[in-house]
């Protein structure tokens, strides 16, 4: 399974934290998924879904790439705010 960017937050609040696939597969799988559990569970996040389990709901992290450039990234670089209206998406 590939590796992906994650957005996590606990069920019931607002408070969102960033990893990644093979950090959230150690510690789904110490709470008892089993392995074809967590297939299932990559593909709903690589087909975009919003995924609810063990108490945590799970998406997968969008990045704004245009022309091969991630311009959150470069924007946060530069400590700038920056909106994406005028770029083709």
């Amino acid at each position: 399974m590939e590796n992906i960017s994650l957005l996590v937050s606990l069920e019931g609040t607002q408070h969102q934290v960033t990893t990644d696939w093979r950090s959230l597969a150690a510690t789904l799988e110490k709470r008892g998924v089993d392995a074809l559990a967590l297939n299932e569970l990559h593909t709903e996040l690589r087909a975009g879904l919003i995924v609810t389990t063990r108490g945590l709901t799970l998406a997968i992290k969008s990045e704004k790439k245009l022309g091969g450039i991630n311009y959150e990234a470069l924007y946060a670089s530069l400590g700038k705010e920056k909106k994406f209206e005028n770029h083709p998406q």
